[in-house]
């Protein structure tokens, strides 16, 4: 597969395209998220409808002939057609599942075919196993390219392309890997001491770690590096300048929804502030996904009032001396 590479001026154009774009759209943003609540019928799913309702529109942005003269009615549109397709989809998923689980599966050959494995694929397998079945069966791809594009090691490939093989012979799992609290109370016991080997021990080779609007890592490569999400929760933010740089936050496993999530607090003279929230996905005893949620006012607001807590000033990106520049991290 030829390479492309995307130049960082290219890069650091788009950072500041989308963080204008943020900017832009802060006086709308309260009510997309009331609109895409009452569609998605929880916070979770809210919260995603909107950040894919933002990224669909700041992706089509540059190929529209005309101004936008009502940003709420674009945003609203984007939101109902994204929630319509996704139902749509849904009812599409279910109704394969329904009728693959009614009839025996097959044993698989050593290779299979392009268009059962989509569907095969769509209905069992996690998304890090999903990507490296198709890039080796579909792509072609060795196991050296396959690290290459997953972020990971070739023992990591080996082992996502086992279970993936695995469990195309079994019946279809939960779409969502619940996770255990007392995975839950690892995490944060370790992020309070601030122990980032410890932290990275609990992650699964291939997992994730989102931020959304704002952040994606993939496999360990990414998560290990300095300047990483579990590297910035632990040193907390040393390229901000002094006057805003935040003390450390504490943590706390809550139960919200019957689920384990990982609340951050910012330590203040009058009380502590909710300032973050962690979800988390568990495979095979570790963590296969974190999404945290610390751009996200509306769904903390609803989290902390379910809970009977105050919320800190959370703002829609992370502060940036300009939109898309950083700080001098020699300060």
């Amino acid at each position: 597969m030829a390479e492309t590479k995307l130049e960082d001026t290219l890069r650091d154009a788009a950072r500041a395209a989308w963080h204008r774009y943020l900017d832009a759209l802060t006086p709308f943003r309260p009510e997309l998220h009331r609109y895409c609540r009452r569609l998605a019928g929880n916070v979770w799913d809210a919260e995603d409808l909107m950040q894919d309702t933002l990224l669909r529109g700041f992706a089509t942005l540059g190929s529209l002939g005309a101004p936008i003269e009502n940003p709420r009615g674009y945003l609203v549109r984007i939101a109902t057609h994204l929630w319509i397709d996704q139902r749509r989809r849904h009812a599409t998923e279910a109704t394969a599942q329904s009728e693959a689980a009614a009839q025996p599966i097959a044993p698989l050959p050593d290779r299979i075919e392009v268009g059962e494995a989509t569907r095969r694929l769509l209905e069992a397998l996690a998304p890090q196993e999903r990507a490296a079945v198709v890039l080796k069966e579909v792509f072609e791809m060795s196991l050296e390219e396959i690290a290459g594009v997953l972020s990971t090691t070739i023992g990591a490939v080996k082992a996502a392309l086992h279970r993936g093989r695995s469990r195309l012979k079994e019946e279809a799992p939960s779409r969502r890997r619940v996770v255990s609290t007392a995975l839950v109370d690892r995490f944060v016991a370790r992020l309070d001491a601030a122990d980032l080997p410890g932290l990275l021990a609990l992650m699964l080779d291939t997992a994730s770690v989102e931020m959304p609007g704002a952040l994606l890592e993939v496999g360990r490569g990414e998560f290990e590096r300095k300047g990483s999400w579990l590297w910035q929760a632990v040193n907390v933010h040393p390229e901000l300048p002094a006057e805003m740089r935040p003390p450390k936050w504490v943590n706390e496993r809550v139960v919200f929804d019957g689920e384990p999530i990982a609340l951050g607090f910012m330590p203040l003279p009058d009380g502590r502030r909710l300032q973050g929230i962690t979800r988390f996905e568990e495979e095979d005893g570790k963590i296969a996904r974190i999404r945290s949620y610390c751009f996200s006012p509306e769904l903390a607001a609803e989290v902390a009032g379910a809970l009977g807590l105050e919320v800190g000033w959370i703002p829609y990106r992370f502060p940036t001396p300009a939109p898309g520049a950083t700080w001098d991290a020699k300060r």
